[in-house]
């Protein structure tokens, strides 16, 4: 497809739109034939079940610089990022990457960090990758995979890739190096921490990170002074969130991939306060993008009448929902969200028993355009904020 608008400002491709399992499920697909058959995995053995083939959620950005230039960010490298690469940058001309933003720390964010050495070993793509995350991400990266950070950490051939390490903080905007592309991270929780130990203390941060800030979110529920290494003995016991980042882009994509709770004090900066519009300087962006694991509500995620009134809520042009299980098919999402537009209405005695459910789930409320996202979708945005994207329009 030809890009709709002229010098479009802003491209987005999903690359993944699945939770940490992605789908298919092995378990489902491998299932014995008296077994309860499940309808979304199996479908994605055929052509027609393509749009269920859910990897780990990430999405690639095209945004114009203040230059003109087109720059490439990348926001999540999880499990299945390898795989996700090799499908949709050869099809959609994507090749070097200007910067990867990584939302947390959990695998299906971070663990295919390694395979970025695709670009830059021996200088294949680019000389090094500028990587944009939270003094927590990074701790937990240099302690998971110490020789992405130090080198020395390597073994066998030493062939490890490339970074330039940013670290950013909650409600700190930064501008990706010298292009004018500004981006506003802030915190959410994505669940919390089960462990009632103290946090470990790591390392020292080694020179090759950017100085752009220095500390991540403070939890809202303060556990107290934990104990110190040498005393390991006490407990704290208060539960911690585990936080998340959503990011704003150049004031036109709003990306919330995994949350389970939205704290009140981050809608003020969409100008959401109190569930009305506080400020009218605050613009919301056209296009928000939000987890939606399943029906149901989850420790770590959003469910579809949770996700649904974050929607409303946001008040944005379009919402396209990410971040599923195998639990709903993707044509029982497009059925669901159709009907919360007040356009299409599948008629009652045709909807299958889920999309019954998740009808009878969500909340009554103002007509909103909401769709499901799904791997390979591209969406564009004008300069006029006009938003198109290659499948629902």
């Amino acid at each position: 497809m030809v890009a709709p608008f002229p010098d479009e400002p802003v491209e987005l491709v999903f690359l993944g739109t699945g939770t940490s399992s992605s789908v298919p499920h092995v378990d489902c697909l491998t299932a014995p034939p008296d077994a309860k058959p499940c309808k979304t995995c199996l479908s994605t053995l055929y052509p027609e079940g393509k749009k269920n083939i859910r990897r780990n959620t990430s999405a690639v950005l095209r945004v114009r610089g203040s230059d003109g230039e087109k720059r490439t960010i990348v926001i999540d490298v999880g499990k299945s990022f390898q795989a996700s690469a090799i499908e949709w940058f050869p099809k959609f001309g994507l090749r070097r990457i200007d910067a990867v933003l990584i939302t947390h720390a959990h695998a299906d964010a971070m663990n295919g960090l390694d395979d970025l050495r695709g670009w830059t070993l021996g200088g294949a793509i680019q000389s090094h990758v500028d990587l944009y995350v939270t003094m927590h991400t990074f701790r937990e990266v240099q302690r998971a995979f110490p020789y992405l950070v130090s080198k020395e950490f390597a073994s066998g051939g030493g062939d490890v890739p490339e970074f330039k390490w940013h670290i950013i903080e909650d409600r700190v905007p930064f501008e990706i190096e010298n292009t004018g592309i500004k981006i506003t991270p802030f915190a959410v929780h994505h669940g919390r921490f089960f462990s009632t130990l103290p946090a470990r203390e790591f390392y020292p941060t080694p020179d090759s990170i950017s100085p752009a800030s220095t500390s991540p979110s403070t939890p809202v529920e303060q556990p107290g002074t934990p104990p110190s290494m040498e005393e390991p003995a006490k407990e704290h016991k208060a539960i911690q969130p585990y936080f998340c980042l959503g990011f704003i882009i150049q004031n036109t994509i709003t990306y919330l991939s995994d949350v389970s709770h939205i704290p009140e004090d981050i809608w003020s900066l969409f100008g959401r306060a109190g569930n009305e519009a506080q400020d009218a300087v605050a613009v919301v962006p056209p296009v928000f993008i939000l987890d939606c694991l399943r029906l149901e509500p989850h420790t770590s995620h959003l469910g579809v009448a949770e996700a649904v009134a974050v929607a409303r809520r946001m008040g944005a042009k379009r919402t396209y929902l990410t971040g599923f299980g195998h639990e709903v098919s993707h044509e029982e999402y497009v059925t669901v969200t159709e009907t919360l537009e007040g356009g299409k209405v599948k008629p009652a005695h045709k909807l299958t028993l889920t999309e019954r459910a998740a009808l009878a789930l969500v909340p009554a409320g103002e007509p909103l355009w909401l769709r499901p996202a799904f791997d390979g979708l591209r969406l564009f945005v004008s300069e006029e904020k006009e938003v198109i994207d290659e499948e629902y329009d």
